[in-house]
């Protein structure tokens, strides 16, 4: 499972996000975060596409601080482009994939 940040998902239709074969999850603060801007900008594919993604509940409520405490707990990979939280997954050791080349890489 890869755990995608709000920033990575808004890139969905770039990225392909739903279209790979690879489990997708995100924290339900950012699941918040993500339908609150989709349902801004009419975006129904979004918000039908978003229901699909595994949700991870996490104790923080976030969206930053519950992407690292997911990621660090499950072990799992983190795809975001928030240069500020790539810095503090890194310290936990948490990988993170933090461009459109390593993303497309894990997805395939």
């Amino acid at each position: 499972m890869l755990i995608i940040d709000t920033n990575v998902i808004l890139e969905y239709k770039k990225l392909k996000l739903f279209f790979k074969s690879r489990e997708l999850g995100i924290t339900r603060p950012c699941l918040l975060e993500v339908r609150r801007i989709a349902k801004e900008k009419k975006d129904f594919l979004l918000l039908k596409l978003i229901d699909e993604v595994k949700v991870i509940e996490t104790k923080e409520k976030n969206g930053d601080k519950s992407i690292l405490e997911a990621g660090k707990k499950y072990n799992l990979p983190v795809a975001t482009f928030d240069k500020i939280l790539i810095k503090k997954l890194k310290e936990k050791g948490v990988k993170v994939l933090s461009s459109n080349k390593e993303i497309f890489g894990e997805l395939n």
